[in-house]
């Protein structure tokens, strides 16, 4: 059952059986009980003066006066005292007693009402009580009964004063318990947070800040897990191995600058041209790899015709810059290792740029074969 549909008793688990230990514990008997029903209408006739005096000397508290703050929330409060004070002459303390001390606990709580502050009120109000019993029993020549109901009176409202501080407890307890879930979940975001910014490092720290391709390192990385992938599960493998022609001679005629931005175009190229399961690298310098995963011969041809025959929309003035492209596969049956593969790929790509300089244009070699133009 959800809290709100339960009363504040129930939530608090005080049973009817949590009530008698406690009027046991005080000795509140239903002697005392009936002592007080019996004098009800005497209260009830005194009720004004009771209320008068109580709230005189409580706004001459400032920070009661405070709290109560206008003469309409005031008059409220004097309404909700007279109920207060026939209920404890009622002679019934049942559940739904009990229910409006812990209501009244925690109004008081969500108002601001300091502990300290509803204490002195309680004493206040029983000095009062008490006062307007002994003027009026006690002076009356009957001093046991004035005893007697100033007795009893006193110890309900002790336990009054228990249920009113057993949901100040609990309201506590609860901002506490919200204020740590809070903390909890504030915790977990952060860790999220981090971990979210820890990857985007992590990444970063993997990618070429000039062409936003995958840098050296993470190419060794990359090339460890897929080549053992590979071998796993019996697939083939290609590496494709790219050099720019004459892009020394572009940085010495026409600066670094010019360089970075050719390097920049070609890495553009690579993203839009190789397929989402590659993983296009910068090497270093102006050469470059592309790490084939599942990747046969014919099908890593493809991929390099399309890379030499996109146009790089790079204006190199009179320098004929092309591409250079040796590819080498692997597998299925029979691997080669890391070191094995980058040096055939790279043989490869010499062949293609040996044909380029003897011919012009782009070229692709695949390991072990003569170069053809793209």
């Amino acid at each position: 059952m959800r809290a709100i549909e339960q009363t504040l008793a129930e939530q608090m688990q005080i049973s009817e059986r949590e009530v008698e230990q406690r009027k046991h514990l005080l000795n509140f008997t239903e002697a005392d009980a009936l002592l007080l029903a019996r004098h009800k209408n005497f209260i009830a006739s005194h009720i004004e003066q009771v209320v008068d005096d109580f709230y005189s000397a409580q706004v001459k508290i400032p920070e009661i006066a405070l709290l109560i703050g206008d003469a309409e929330t005031l008059r409220l409060l004097r309404n909700a005292m007279r109920r207060y004070i026939l209920e404890l002459f009622d002679g019934h303390y049942d559940g739904d007693y009990v229910n409006r001390r812990l209501r009244i606990g925690k109004v008081h709580k969500r108002i601001g009402v300091a502990p300290k502050l509803y204490i002195s009120a309680i004493w206040l109000l029983q000095q009062t009580l008490n006062q307007t019993i002994a003027t009026h029993i006690h002076a009356a020549g009957d001093q046991d009964c004035a005893n007697q109901l100033q007795s009893a009176l006193n110890k309900l409202m002790t336990l009054d004063t228990g249920f009113v501080f057993d949901t100040y407890i609990a309201s506590l307890v609860s901002e506490v318990d919200a204020a740590k879930q809070e903390m909890a979940n504030y915790a977990s975001s952060l860790e999220e947070v981090v971990a979210q910014r820890t990857r985007e490092l992590q990444e970063l720290s993997r990618r070429d800040n000039l062409t936003q391709l995958y840098n050296q390192r993470a190419f060794y990385e990359i090339f460890r897990l897929e080549l053992a992938s590979a071998a796993r599960y019996r697939d083939a493998m290609s590496l494709v191995y790219l050099d720019l022609n004459h892009f020394k001679q572009l940085n010495d005629q026409q600066g670094h600058l010019t360089g970075d931005e050719l390097l920049t175009r070609v890495g553009h190229v690579l993203l839009e041209h190789v397929r989402e399961t590659d993983f296009a690298c910068r090497y270093g310098g102006d050469e470059f790899t592309i790490i084939m995963p599942r990747t046969n011969a014919a099908s890593a041809e493809q991929v390099c015709r399309r890379l030499a025959q996109a146009p790089l929309n790079f204006d190199s003035g009179d320098i004929p810059i092309s591409l250079s492209i040796g590819y080498v596969t692997t597998g299925p049956d029979e691997f080669d290792d890391i070191d094995t593969l980058i040096k055939k790929a790279d043989q490869a790509m010499y062949v293609a740029k040996e044909a380029a300089h003897q011919h012009g244009g782009s070229h692709i070699a695949q390991h072990g074969n003569t170069a053809f133009q793209a």
